[in-house]
């Protein structure tokens, strides 16, 4: 849906880039062997930088007034932004969902994103503590199976605060693996017992935008 000032179709109705790449982690290769089975793919230049500013004009709160705790929407209430045209489709085998569809005889397939976007911004010495991802179940009972996280800016704006993934986060010598946010980059990620943490941003503010890939029964 496009919003009345015409701004996000000027953004998002433009070509993908030709560079976007895709890449599945192997976690036999990184530090954290306990995540063999599961699945993470990193992509990158889903956006242009110059996307990515436009995008964070338009989420930002108006007159320069400080953002809300936690996530945001637009304040115009419209979604302005639609990946599917810019997102890999995944295998429908990957086993991300646990036992449950398999004792139940079900198939679920990669139907959409969520519609609803969230926006988080990151300030010095701010993260996001060690967590798994909580399901998301719509009235239609398509249920989440993956996050996808995009970064809208990084690298030079932003050190530290990587997408941090482990089992033992308490002790430092313990594997891990960090994805660096690069801006227009993005993360997929199985929402089942993946732990993962947002890295304390050490210098400048860290955006990125949050939604979840949807399943339907088949």
């Amino acid at each position: 849906m496009a919003s009345d000032n015409g701004q996000d179709g000027d953004i998002f109705n433009r070509a993908a880039p030709a560079s976007i790449s895709a890449h599945i982690v192997d976690f036999n290769d990184t530090e954290v062997k306990e995540y063999a089975s599961y699945f993470v793919m990193t992509n990158k230049d889903i956006l242009t930088p110059g996307e990515c500013a436009d995008l964070l004009k338009l989420v930002s709160p108006p007159n320069g007034a400080p953002w809300p705790a936690a996530t945001v929407t637009t304040y115009d209430s419209y979604q302005i932004l639609d990946l599917n045209s810019r997102f890999f489709i995944l295998n429908d085998a990957l086993d991300i969902a646990g036992q449950f569809p398999i004792i139940h005889n079900e198939t679920w397939r990669v139907s959409q994103l969520r519609h609803e976007l969230g926006f988080l911004k990151y300030g010095p010495a701010q993260c996001f503590r060690p967590h798994c991802d909580g399901q998301f179940v719509d009235e239609d009972g398509a249920r989440s199976y993956l996050t996808a996280h995009l970064y809208l800016n990084g690298d030079e704006d932003v050190e530290w605060g990587a997408t941090r993934f482990g089992v033992d986060f308490e002790h430092p010598r313990e594997g891990k693996l960090d994805i660096n946010p690069t801006a227009g980059s993005l993360v997929i990620f199985q929402q089942r017992d993946m732990y993962h943490e947002g890295v304390i941003v050490t210098k400048g503010t860290k955006y990125t935008m949050r939604t979840d890939v949807m399943y339907e029964k088949a």
